[in-house]
C-alpha cells in the first residue's frame, strides 16, 4: 500500500465516521497529497472526490498531465465541459434524488460551485477544509525525513549567501539572483518556496518587503529570508547578520529576539495548546519593551506548500500534535530604522521539539571585500 493510499483511506474512514457522503478538494495542494499529482489548474477543473465507499476520482481537464492509479479513477473533460456535465460523467456517481451530505474546501471558487449548488438542491454543503487541514498537519516519517533534507540544502545556501554574497556590497535584487545559482549549485529540485527575501537597513523593518536595488550601508541589519523546494517539500529560514559593524541598539535587539525565539521552541509541548508558543516569545518580547514592534504571529505551518493551514499565534488553540512542523520567527521591527528576525523550523517529536535548521543564531558581522 503506497503512502497515498494510506492517505485516501485515511480521509475515507474519517469521512465514514463524520456522515459526509463525499468530500469535493479543489486545492491543487491537497490533490497532490492524495494523489501525487501535482497540477496548476488556473480557472480549469481540477477536483478529487473522495467518497467513503467507493474509489476516488479525479476530474481532469485533458491539457494536464494525469499517470493511471489504481488510488482514483480519472474523468476527462476538455475546455468545453460544464461543470455540471463533468459531475454527470462520475463513474460512481453522486445520486441527485438523495439528500447527501456533502464535503467541500475552502478553496472552491463560487463560480464552481454555485452551478452544482443549483443543480443538486438535495444536498447539504459543509465547508469540510479542517478533516484535510488537519491530516496535512501531521507529517509521517517520510515527509519529516524530507522536510530535513530541503532544510539542510537551506542551511548550505544560507552559509555561503553570508559568506560568499552579502560581503560583495551588491543590491538586493543582485544577491537573490546568486541565490538562484546557489540553490542549483546545491540541486534543490524545485527553486524557491517562496518570493525570498534580502533587506538592508531600515527595509527590513517591512516584514514583507520586496528586494529593490538599494545597496548595503556599514551598519546595516541585513535580514535574509529564504527557503527551498526538493523532492516536493519546502524549507524555511530567516537570519539576520550585520554588515561591516553592528551598533549598541542592533545588538541589543538581536539578543532579545535570539532569546525569544529560543522561548518559544522551548514552549514546544505536545498537547499544550500552538498559542503558548507565540505567547512564550510575545511576552518575551514585550518584558523588554519592544512589544509593539512584534507585529506578526510566531510561526506557520509548512511543508509541501511554505504556508500549509495552521499558524503559531494567539488564536490558534489547537493542540500542538506529534509531526506536527511549524516555524518559530519572531522579529522586531523598528520603522524606517532596522529590522531582526530569526526563524527556525520544528517538527514536534515524541521527546520534544527537533529544530531542522543548523545554520547558526549567532551574532555575526560580516566583513566587506571593499569597504
Amino acid at each position: 500500500m503506497t503512502e497515498y493510499t494510506q492517505r485516501l483511506t485515511h480521509l475515507q474512514n474519517t469521512l465514514n465516521q463524520q456522515s459526509i457522503d463525499a468530500m469535493i478538494i479543489s486545492s491543487p495542494d491537497a490533490i497532490t497529497y492524495y494523489t501525487g499529482v501535482s497540477n496548476d489548474p488556473m480557472e480549469r477543473l481540477w477536483l478529487l472526490i473522495v467518497q467513503p465507499q467507493q474509489p476516488s476520482q479525479l476530474i481532469a481537464n485533458t491539457l494536464f498531465s494525469v499517470p493511471d492509479s489504481d488510488d482514483y479513477d480519472i474523468i476527462w473533460i476538455d475546455d468545453t465541459t460544464e461543470i455540471t456535465d463533468a459531475f454527470n460523467r462520475l463513474t460512481y456517481p453522486l445520486a441527485d434524488e438523495q439528500a447527501l451530505h456533502i464535503g467541500i474546501d475552502k478553496t472552491w471558487s463560487v463560480g464552481q460551485f454555485f452551478p452544482i449548488a443549483k443543480a443538486h438542491p438535495n444536498w447539504q454543503f459543509d465547508v469540510t477544509s479542517d478533516l484535510v487541514d488537519q491530516q496535512i498537519a501531521t507529517k509521517s516519517p517520510a515527509e519529516q525525513e524530507a522536510m530535513r533534507e530541503a532544510s539542510a540544502i537551506n542551511d548550505r545556501v544560507m552559509a555561503r549567501m553570508i559568506s560568499e554574497v552579502i560581503p560583495l556590497g551588491i543590491s538586493e535584487l543582485e544577491a537573490i539572483e546568486h541565490l538562484k545559482r546557489l540553490y542549483l549549485e546545491e540541486d534543490a529540485d524545485g527553486g524557491f518556496s517562496f518570493d525570498p527575501i534580502v533587506a538592508y537597513g531600515a527595509n527590513g523593518a517591512d516584514p514583507h518587503h520586496v528586494p529593490d536595488n538599494t545597496l548595503p550601508q556599514i551598519g546595516d541589519a541585513v535580514v535574509i529570508d529564504i527557503g527551498c523546494r526538493h523532492n516536493g517539500y519546502c524549507s524555511d529560514m530567516t537570519r539576520t547578520v550585520y554588515y561591516g559593524e553592528v551598533s549598541q541598539l542592533n545588538r541589543s535587539l538581536y539578543q532579545i529576539v535570539k532569546r525569544a525565539n529560543e522561548k518559544g521552541i522551548s514552549a514546544v509541548t505536545e498537547g499544550d495548546p500552538i498559542a503558548n508558543v507565540d505567547q512564550a516569545s510575545r511576552d518575551f518580547i514585550t518584558e523588554e519593551g519592544y512589544g509593539e514592534y512584534f507585529t506578526h504571529r510566531t510561526g506557520h505551518f509548512i511543508g509541501q506548500s511554505v504556508h500549509e493551514s495552521g499558524d503559531v499565534s494567539s488564536s490558534n488553540h489547537q493542540p500542538i500534535a506529534v509531526g506536527n512542523i511549524f516555524s518559530v520567527e519572531p522579529g522586531i521591527y523598528l520603522p524606517n530604522q532596522t529590522a531582526v528576525r530569526i526563524e527556525d523550523l520544528i517538527i514536534v517529536t515524541e521527546d520534544g521539539p527537533e529544530v531542522i535548521n543548523h545554520y547558526s543564531k549567532d551574532l555575526l558581522v560580516i566583513e566587506p571585500l571593499h569597504r
